[in-house]
This record gives C-alpha cells, structure tokens and sequence, in this order.
C-alpha cells in the first residue's frame, strides 16, 4: 500500500476502535500522516484495491470492512450524548462560570458524540494563571452538590502559563484535535500552537477553534470557509454570566495564591491517600500548574490494539490480493 492508502487505513481503523464511522469530512480532518483533501481521498479509495478490502464506505461512512452496523450504533450514540448534555446543561454553564477557567472543553466520547451507555463526560480544563487546584476542587464540589460527580470530572486541568504536553503521542494528538470548546476557544487556539506535534499526527486539523454548540441542533460548522472565520473574529458581547466572573476574579486575585495553597494541600492529600487504587499512575501528574488525573488511562491499551488492528489488516489485504488473479481485480473495476 501507499503512503495516503496507509493513512486512510489507518485513520478509519483507530476510529473503528471506539465504533465510531466516520464522514468523509472527519476523515479529512482527522487523517493520519497525510494532507490529503476530500476529493483526493475519494479518489485514491475509488482506484485502490488494498484500500477497498480494508475500508468500507456506505450512506456517507467510512468504517472497517464487514462493519456497517455501526452507522446505527452512530445514530443512537449521537441521540444519548445530546440528552446527555441537555441533562446536565445547567451543570456545564456553571462549571463554565468558575473563575480563573480561560477554557471549559468536552473531551473523550462525548467530544465525538459518541457516549456508551455507562459512560461519563471529561472535561479538559485551562486556568488563568497557576489556578488548577482551586478550580479542580471547584468543579468537583459544583457536581457533587448538583448530584452529578460520577459523570462529570475534570480530569486534566492546567494552567495557561504551561500549556505543552508532556507526551507526544497519536492518543494525545487525537484527544487533542476533538477537544469542544464550552468557552475560550482563544485559548483552545494557543494551546494547539504551543503543542506543534500535534500538526505532525494530523496535519488536516488546522482550525481547532471552529465553533460548536453542544446543546443546539446543529454540528460543528465548517471550519474553513471564510463565512465561518469571519463569524469567530466577530466580537462577542459579554454576557451577566461573563461579567460576573470577570468580577468574581477580580475580587478573588489577592487572596487566589493562599486559596491555591490551600486546595492543593488539602486535595493533593486526598489524591496521595488514594493512588495505591490508580490503574495507571504514569499518566497522573500532580504539578502546581498540571494536574493530569488520568488514574484509569487507556492510552497504552488503545495503542497497542491499535498496531496490531493495522498489522491484521495489512497481513490479511496482501493475502487476498495475492489470492486474486490481477485479471478478476481489473474486470471489478470495471
């Protein structure tokens, strides 16, 4: 196979993982180690044989060979995520509302819309300044009260004085490219920037900062059409919610070092005392402005699994092109 056949093999693979089918457009913008466009996609898929074995395309999805019930699973993983979200969307406006939060983001399955039936919902958390225990502690009391600590959790929260990643990986860089923004899709942007291998994994993703509204009947909109930049440039009027949080922040600011203090002394003990019960401790990091609380990662999972995905399909293609004259190959072609 080439080196764009590999990619899309590969991009439609790791989604099938997660039984996730993908769109011709979040196949562009989420493949692997290729910039190819749209139509330069279907082209290659249309031509290649190796491809087709692979990769099947159907009602507009792509998705692994043999796998076509997972257009339905699409469908009603989507309908649970948005009653999912709207159940819990007084919850999330508030969380959005702590001060010292620049950036509120989904992340995991619900970033895809993609929610099983037992699952929960990360967010991925920037801070102004080195805030991140305080509004860690903070998000967990809000949902705690709200009677929705199981399923939402603040998980990865850092600051915006520290926005590089401390792994570099394909897991990191996709969790990175499907973050939805809540608020701060400013420093969503910066934070992309300041963590250029992402661009190396995926280099379609460009525009993280697209706009996207969880709760409306819309999805993402087109992140590269001049009528959607022009709409993200367009300033925005603050709200009372914005100005009461940029009021709550301003009167915060003297005591926040001692307030940050405090958390981290008082959470950062409850973290130690429970670490033995950590399924992954490597992906736990508890830093003064980078607080990773990854406890059950499946990132060395999904990678592996992901290699040996790929090296199944490409053993079991070259058996079948091997198996099948060129002559049959050609005349199906046709």
């Amino acid at each position: 196979m080439t080196r764009h056949e590999l990619a899309i093999a590969r991009t439609v693979i790791y989604a099938g993982l997660f039984d996730y089918p993908v769109t011709l457009d979040q196949l562009h913008q989420s493949l692997i180690e290729s910039d190819l466009t749209p139509s330069e996609i279907l082209s290659l898929y249309e031509r290649s044989d190796a491809l087709r074995q692979i990769v099947d395309w159907r009602d507009g999805f792509f998705f692994p060979s043999g796998r076509a019930g997972l257009i339905a699973e699409r469908r009603r993983r989507e309908a649970r995520s948005r009653a999912f979200l709207e159940r819990h969307r007084f919850a999330l406006r508030l969380v959005s509302a702590i001060p010292f939060t620049r950036l509120v983001a989904l992340s995991g399955s619900v970033a895809h819309m993609n929610l099983e039936p037992e699952g929960d919902l990360d967010l991925f958390i920037i801070t102004r300044g080195a805030r991140v225990w305080t509004v860690t502690l903070a998000v967990l009391l809000l949902t705690k009260f709200f009677g929705c600590r199981r399923v939402i959790c603040a998980n990865f929260v850092i600051a915006d004085s520290h926005l590089t990643l401390d792994q570099e990986d394909l897991f990191t860089a996709n969790q990175v490219i499907h973050l939805k923004p809540l608020v701060g899709a400013d420093a969503l942007a910066e934070f992309a920037a300041a963590n250029p291998f992402v661009k190396r994994f995926y280099p379609n993703a460009l525009c993280t900062d697209r706009s996207w509204s969880p709760f409306g009947a819309t999805l993402p909109l087109d992140p590269c059409s001049a009528e959607d930049r022009a709409a993200r440039v367009r300033p925005l009027r603050p709200t009372t919610v914005d100005r009461l949080k940029s009021a709550l922040e301003i009167f915060l600011a003297p005591p926040s070092p001692l307030i940050e203090a405090a958390c981290r002394s008082l959470y950062g003990w409850h973290l130690r005392r429970r670490a033995a019960s950590w399924r992954s401790p490597e992906q736990v990091s508890l830093q003064s402005d980078y607080l990773k609380l990854h406890t059950k990662s499946h990132r060395h999972f999904i990678l592996d699994r992901f290699d040996r995905a790929v090296a199944d399909a490409m053993r079991e293609v070259e058996q079948v092109l091997h198996d099948t004259p060129a002559r049959i190959r050609s005349a199906g072609r046709r």
